[in-house]
């Protein structure tokens, strides 16, 4: 869009909007759409393409170097005073060129914007599904080219303002139910969908045989250190109907409390109809008596009134549709989807085998992340040598810090599933609460220590891995939005990916986050 006279003599907020897996711009069009209406010129949004559609098979750190690309050349666009709606179809140079893709330094970029009076100041960032991780990577490479740093130490002197994520699966997506469905799920997710599939399943090996979604939760990464950076960290999490990326997943919880909303009371926010306000777990010996008293009426009333009940409880619409249209669609479009699938997936790979060879930015990226661990490592070594020599032995009635321990000094994590008579010690609160005493009984699953105060919901049977992710990323200030949309496929109304996801709970998601960029407070 080309910049108007409201903006061309002041510093450009710039907000990047990024699609999810097999997605394309016209995925968060409405959210551009948003954005325009309800905020105006304040801010120019940018509809991130470089990663289209296949390309985002090729794995979240390959998509993320593309995007960092791209930033920098809407940058320089900009302030050249150029219109960046003129970049649609540019993408090409940025997918096939990027294993030797050059930024232009950041000299040369202030030398470029002195000729005008344009300059972006601020960056945000809104990332849908899979484009919430490729942005935690690619701030991750920004924090490294000193983008965010002031211009007298070098850097770009670009503040960073919000980090947004809607639908994104922080955990990865490797189900935890156990079921035929899960365990078929998690297998052909890791091998159809090339590198992205194996990342979401947390089985590929980026650094000392960890997942990349470990290594960029880890607190003394360059990722986590990008995060901090940002005034305000939020995400959006569906509680219902979201079968890509669960409750659990997108708000890196290890339970999930919604899946009987029948014994929860909860509150909706009053502007933003789908926003979850408060939640409650009701007392679940005065949820079970209605619920006899419910059935023993209904013993009592008349035929009519228990045919009405029952009929009424059907979900006549969800019938109605697979069964006119599933016995004949479901087959063809199994053996479409697939064959789509696995083309795309045979694609990425031939493409980024030299890519991933020969690529001097994702290997500078993995050198970075083994000094930063070799430095962790020393500074933690020296620390515990300066306690054994001159400090006392820390008196148990004393609090104790419990920022958690580097990774980095712990045993490499395996992917297997959590037995269920283990209990985790994991924390995803924002603020991490007592550990529970004792062991729990075995058989049992361990109590959730992301709602200590909902005493029945229990922890999910997560791998370890996840487990140490959702601690690790818990140690930031997070807004965590909670959405209910009663809507067939609430993952893609969340962001009303399509007309035809329209819903008004979505809708409202979406506003609440273009909204929250009125204000300019920060989280911490």
């Amino acid at each position: 869009m080309p910049l108007d006279n409201a903006i061309a003599h002041q510093g450009v907020h710039l907000v990047i909007l990024h699609h999810g897996l097999w997605g394309n711009i016209g995925h968060v069009r409405f959210i551009a759409e948003q954005f325009k209406q309800r905020l105006g010129d304040r801010i120019l949004v940018y509809r991130a393409q470089a990663n289209e559609s296949g390309f985002t098979y090729d794995g979240v750190d390959v998509c993320g170097q593309r995007l960092v690309q791209e930033i920098y050349n809407v940058i320089k666009v900009i302030e050249d005073g150029g219109n960046i709606e003129e970049m649609k179809g540019q993408k090409s140079k940025w997918q096939k060129g990027n294993a030797k893709a050059k930024k232009a330094p950041f000299n040369d970029l202030e030398a470029e914007a002195t000729s005008t009076t344009t300059k972006v100041t601020q960056l945000s960032y809104l990332g849908y599904s899979l484009g919430g991780l490729i942005g935690r990577f690619a701030i991750g490479i920004l924090e490294i080219d000193g983008f965010f740093d002031p211009v007298e130490q070098g850097g770009r002197g670009i503040e960073p303002m919000y980090f947004v994520t809607m639908a994104t699966p922080h955990l990865g997506t490797r189900q935890p139910s156990r079921s035929r469905w899960s365990r078929a799920f998690n297998y052909l997710c890791a091998r159809m969908l090339s590198r992205t599939g194996e990342q979401l399943q947390l089985v590929d090996d980026y650094i000392g045989g960890k997942p990349i979604l470990l290594v960029m939760s880890e607190p003394s990464s360059v990722f986590v250190r990008a995060l901090t950076r940002f005034k305000r960290r939020s995400v959006y999490c569906n509680i219902r109907n979201d079968r890509s990326v669960p409750f659990w997943t997108a708000s890196f919880s290890d339970a999930d409390p919604f899946k009987d909303l029948n014994s929860m009371e909860i509150q909706y926010n009053s502007g933003y109809s789908s926003l979850i306000e408060s939640f409650e777990q009701q007392d679940l010996d005065d949820v079970a008596r209605r619920k006899r008293e419910r059935e023993e009426a209904l013993k009592s009333a008349s035929l009519k009134v228990r045919i009405a009940h029952r009929l009424k409880a059907i979900p006549w619409k969800k019938y109605a549709i697979f069964g006119l249209f599933g016995p004949f669609l479901l087959p063809i479009w199994l053996v479409v989807v697939s064959s789509t699938i696995s083309v795309q997936g045979l694609n990425s790979r031939r493409r980024i085998r030299p890519i991933i060879r020969f690529n001097e930015e994702l290997q500078r990226m993995r050198d970075e992340t083994v000094i930063m661990r070799i430095s962790t490592i020393a500074d933690h070594s020296e620390t515990s040598a300066t306690r054994q020599e001159g400090q006392p032995e820390e008196d148990e009635d004393q609090p104790r810090d419990r920022h958690y321990e580097d990774p980095t000094i712990q045993s490499i994590v395996h992917v297997h599933s959590v037995p269920q008579d283990t209990q985790t010690d994991s924390s995803v609160t924002l603020i991490t609460p007592p550990e529970p005493s004792g062991s729990p009984i075995k058989g049992t699953k361990p109590a959730s220590l992301s709602y200590p105060h909902l005493k029945t919901i229990r922890q999910l049977s997560l791998l370890p891995v996840q487990i140490e992710m959702s601690k690790n990323l818990n140690q930031l200030k997070w807004r965590k939005n909670i959405i209910h949309i009663e809507a067939l496929n609430a993952h893609a109304s969340i962001v009303v990916r399509e007309s035809r996801f329209s819903h008004h709970g979505g809708v409202a998601a979406v506003q609440h986050a273009v909204d929250m960029f009125k204000d300019d407070g920060e989280d911490e």
